[in-house]
């Protein structure tokens, strides 16, 4: 008897033994392959090729530029894919950028998409770039009779010239001295501008443009001294027409200091970030723009969409965009805004 019984608890023992190998070396088994194939799906992410896409601007750390960046970084995450938002730090300087330009052609990105500080000094350095296998493209500002392979526009370049000169002879009474602030000299966008101030112009016989113009750098500091120096001149000024982001904030400035504010008018392309105060109190009496942050948002995507073999098309509509004017020459124009005193506070940018 004890023998036999001596003989079950042998069975009994091997037998839960058995079990409890058995279940462990599953178990075991299965952590292992768990294992084996996270470190397989993390090789896989780390070799495989992330897109990047560089963003080459005229100038960084304004607030129009910094509502662009943002508007690059929230497309970047969206799509996943690697974006860098670069630019010189000194306003105008177009050896810098191109510099920059070309760091970004050695580092092999997919793309670059540039705003140009000189249309004509980027064209040899595009044409590298697309040499390359880089392809470029242009936003903000474009290079026309370059390499590039489309133009992202916030609006018609020189037909937002002419709605600030008509949104200018309506407040002054389609007569008086409009004097006209902009940004780099050879900035191709703001010369843009500028000609549809000239041809806007011409339906006003009434109003006379001040030479010679004033360009800033996109340096506000600037703005404000050219405009005092203007007021100074032409103490019967009648309107400011401001062809870049500082030039607005930098005439009502201006304007406060030399206690002109609500006599002299202003009309231009700035951020309602940095006139709301300015637009309510009625020293600026509105802008014409886009959403600065939505341009480089649209542009980030319509560029991925063409590296994937997506091309734009005319009447397409973007969601939180709106319907796109896509142009024959490669220009693609977003819808804009008229931004006053009814309507700043509709807008966060």
């Amino acid at each position: 008897m004890r023998s036999r019984r001596f003989v079950d608890h042998l069975i009994a023992l091997g037998l839960a033994l058995s079990f409890i190998l058995l279940t462990f070396g599953v178990q075991g088994c299965g952590k292992r392959n768990t294992q084996e194939q996270a470190v397989q799906d993390h090789v896989e992410r780390s070799t495989k090729p992330t897109r990047r896409i560089a963003f080459v601007m005229k100038l960084v750390g304004i607030p129009y530029t910094n509502a662009c960046e943002r508007g690059m970084k929230q497309a970047a995450k969206e799509l996943g894919i690697e974006a860098e938002f670069l630019g010189p730090n000194v306003g105008g300087d177009i050896q810098q950028q191109i510099a920059i330009i070309e760091d970004q052609i050695s580092r092999g990105v997919d793309a670059i998409v540039i705003s140009p500080n000189d249309s004509q000094a980027v064209k040899p350095v595009i044409e590298k770039a697309m040499k390359k296998g880089v392809k470029v493209f242009t936003w903000d500002s474009d290079a026309p009779d370059s390499k590039r392979i489309f133009y992202v526009a916030g609006a018609d370049d020189v037909g937002i010239g002419v709605d600030v000169i008509d949104h200018i002879a309506k407040d002054i009474g389609g007569k008086g001295k409009v004097a006209v602030l902009s940004g780099g000299a050879t900035a191709p966008n703001l010369n843009l501008h500028i000609q549809g101030v000239e041809k806007g112009v011409k339906k006003y016989p009434g109003i006379q443009l001040v030479k010679p113009y004033c360009y800033n750098d996109d340096d506000q500091q600037k703005a404000i001294q050219q405009a005092l120096g203007i007021l100074q001149k032409h103490p019967d000024l009648a309107a400011f027409a401001c062809m870049n982001s500082p030039a607005v904030p930098g005439a009502a400035r201006a304007l406060i200091q030399a206690g002109r504010e609500g006599k002299v008018v202003i009309w231009g392309l700035s951020l309602p970030s940095e006139n709301r105060d300015y637009i309510k109190s009625g020293i600026v009496n509105g802008l014409t723009l886009w959403d600065p942050a939505k341009l480089t948002y649209l542009t980030t995507k319509l560029v991925n969409d063409y590296l994937d073999g997506k091309k734009p098309v005319n009447g397409m509509e973007v969601p939180n965009i709106g319907r796109l004017e896509v142009r024959s020459d490669g220009t693609i124009i977003m819808p804009g805004a008229v931004i006053t005193k009814e309507n700043v506070d509709q807008f966060d940018f």
